[in-house]
């Protein structure tokens, strides 16, 4: 009797063959079919996908369909996921019926022996309403891709711009994201707010108290009068109350994908593509469980093992271990990203990629942290009054128990746990011993001037965040759907993961927004719900697909016959400047160096040009945001600059493009 498994990576192969040396284990090397290149590849009415060996594949599938002749059991190992099972389909449909009684299905969330065995006797056929769920995904976004591109390129064209350009069903919805993002911090106007900060000290202990303004939740203090008066009339404060009360630290949640690159984002400052192919390297090594899932299970087993391993370490333990529910739109109830082994605490130096063994590290202390006992702080407010009856409050926090903090630190050297050296921590604030109607002077008041903060620029963590949140794409799909318009040069990834558009991909937003319903929000969410609906059997994939076809071709023609706006129009030439002035390099280099003598400002706050842009970080004071002002008076009135949001403290400005003065 031999055996043939068939697995997608050949890292997971070789890993196999440790665990099943009988065993003939072949990879598929990811999908072994797709649609063609050159031509659609499907049509209406049926939209029955035209599916194609894909080229190189060949020598794959002949090896695969010869093993399969000479084995007796065949298990298509697969990965677990919806791409996992259309990549088995597609295997189970080119051995044919004659090998069909040979053939079953398999799948595991981790790579190990025991893990294949319980496999094994768990083995099932073809799930194929998981492979037509994928199948209406990809046949999706080849209409979308194919019959977009081309609109796109013909409007394009008719400007004299024969750059290629592309859209995607997903990929043109995140742009839109980052691009409305941008747009919103462009538009926005800081508006100038008060307050009141008296800083105090009592028994050694100095510490500060803000004004309360009595204004309803949201509402700003513009009044700047009414706060100068409260600032001047405030020489001692008064305890009112002082109120304590427990607040509850639960430990982290266990590790989906979405959750797992923004911590890699946040700690390592990974990109999303380089967290999961870390991840995937983990999990063909059999360290870590499968890295594309929706869920925050931990199967009861691993469970045990976990709370085993704490009680040996002496960490705090709940009575029962918590329960994590999924979100709805979770594919399947596959496990969270664990380690596979909770007494392999680091990876030794037999790894020799720095970046998989720092993922490692941070995937098993969160999976550590998450069985543990919540911890318990004490939150502290107390409550002021000045003679005048003016309200003041300040708040503190205190621990009271530790519970999972600093437990992974116990077992493990913190230098294993390396993180960005930009990542601050609030510093705890500590309160000496107040009693109410203790009078204690002020050492100093002071007006506060604030400035409103424009949206925050999208990272690599909050677009992340942010997709998950909408229900736009899948964990599988965020890497490539990021990395795919960041190559088109529609968005620039900036050193600290930040994400600013670029002409171009302005002007295809522009363009695409108001004419497609697969540029909504809404409808991205709402397809991917038809797609695991599809997955359910509570949806065919004919009317799906149908309904959305006929709906972009209605589309599609209103898009023909809209002019071109003015904006995409300037945003064009723009782009084509650039494009025209990288052709240049002597001048540019030269003007860039220029740029860059005067981009920082002098001692005296002077004005500045430069490469400074609207959202970035102020690069005088670090703290404030750059935002887009405009001069009210005197001989500059009208004129447009860039100023810091922290204004007063920073008087760093730098003039918009085309108003120098």
């Amino acid at each position: 009797m031999s055996t043939l498994l068939i697995v997608e990576s050949p890292a997971k192969a070789k890993k196999m063959r440790e665990y099943f040396p009988t065993f003939k284990i072949l990879a598929t090397l990811g999908h072994i079919k797709d649609l063609p290149v050159d031509t659609m590849g499907v049509e209406p009415p049926h939209h029955k996908p035209q599916w194609q060996t894909i080229h190189g594949k060949g020598k794959v599938v002949k090896d695969i369909t010869d093993a399969a002749k000479k084995a007796t059991i065949i298990y298509v190992a697969t990965d677990l996921d919806r791409e996992g099972e259309a990549i088995a389909g597609h295997v189970v449909n080119e051995l044919g019926n004659t090998h069909k009684t040979k053939i079953s299905r398999i799948t595991f969330d981790e790579i190990s022996k025991k893990a294949l065995e319980i496999a094994i006797a768990n083995k099932r056929q073809i799930n194929w309403a998981l492979v037509r769920a994928q199948e209406a995904r990809r046949v999706l976004d080849r209409y979308v891709g194919y019959l977009i591109t081309r609109e796109l390129n013909a409007k394009f064209k008719s400007l004299g711009i024969n750059h290629f350009f592309t859209g995607g069903r997903v990929q043109s919805v995140v742009l839109r994201l980052i691009v409305e993002r941008h747009l919103a911090i462009q538009a926005f106007k800081p508006v100038e707010h008060f307050g009141v900060t008296a800083t105090l000290k009592h028994a050694g202990i100095s510490f500060t108290a803000t004004w309360v303004n009595g204004l309803p939740p949201g509402q700003l203090m513009t009044d700047r009068a009414r706060a100068e008066m409260i600032e001047k009339r405030t020489k001692a404060l008064i305890v009112d109350a002082v109120n304590q009360k427990p607040k509850q630290i639960s430990p982290p949640v266990p590790l989906t994908s979405s959750a797992f690159v923004q911590l890699m984002a946040t700690k390592l400052k990974l990109t999303t593509k380089q967290s999961m192919a870390a991840a995937q390297k983990l999990f063909e090594a059999g360290l870590i469980t499968y890295h594309r899932t929706d869920s925050p299970n931990i199967s009861k087993d691993f469970i045990e093992q976990i709370r085993a391993f704490a009680r040996g370490k002496q960490l705090p333990l709940p009575l029962q271990a918590p329960f994590h529910k999924a979100k709805d739109s979770a594919q399947q109830a596959h496990e969270c990203i664990r380690v596979t082994d909770i007494n392999l605490l680091v990876l030794g130096p037999e790894i020799d990629d720095k970046i998989m063994r720092d993922v490692y590290s941070w995937i098993w202390k969160v999976t550590l942290e998450s069985q543990l006992s919540a911890g318990e702080d004490i939150l502290t407010t107390v409550q002021f009054h000045n003679e005048a009856m003016d309200f003041f409050k300040t708040n503190a926090t205190r621990m009271k128990t530790a519970g999972w903090r600093n437990a992974a630190e116990k077992c493990i050297p913190i230098t294993s746990l390396s993180t960005s050296e930009d990542e601050e921590e609030e510093p705890p604030v500590s309160l000496p011993d107040l009693k109410i109607g203790e009078r204690i002077a002020c050492e100093s008041v002071k007006l506060d001037v604030k400035y409103t903060e424009p949206p925050l620029v999208y990272t690599e963590k909050s677009l992340v965040k942010e997709l998950d949140r909408l229900g736009i794409g899948r964990p599988s799909t965020y890497a490539t759907i990021i990395e795919r318009i960041v190559t088109l040069d529609y968005v620039t990834r900036h050193k600290t993961l930040k994400f600013t558009p670029t002409p171009k991909g302005i002007a295809v937003i522009h363009l695409l927004k108001n004419y497609f319903s697969f540029m909504e929000y809404l409808y991205t969410a709402d397809i991917e719900e038809s797609f695991d609906k599809i997955a359910s059997r509570k949806a065919d994939y004919l009317p799906v697909i149908s309904h959305a076809h006929d709906a972009l071709l209605q589309e599609i023609e209103k898009f023909r016959a809209a002019a071109i706006p003015d904006q995409v129009k300037a945003l064009i030439s723009q782009f084509a400047n650039d494009q025209s002035a990288s052709k240049t390099p002597e001048k540019t280099s030269t003007k860039k160096t220029a740029t860059q003598t005067t981009a920082k400002p002098a001692s005296n706050k002077s004005p500045t040009t430069g490469t400074v842009k609207v959202g970035d970080k102020c690069p005088e004071c670090q703290k404030g945001t750059m935002v887009l002002r405009t001069i009210n008076s005197g001989k500059n009135q009208g004129k447009e600059f860039k100023g810091c949001t922290s204004f007063p403290t920073c008087r760093f400005f730098s003039w918009a493009q085309g108003s120098n003065a």
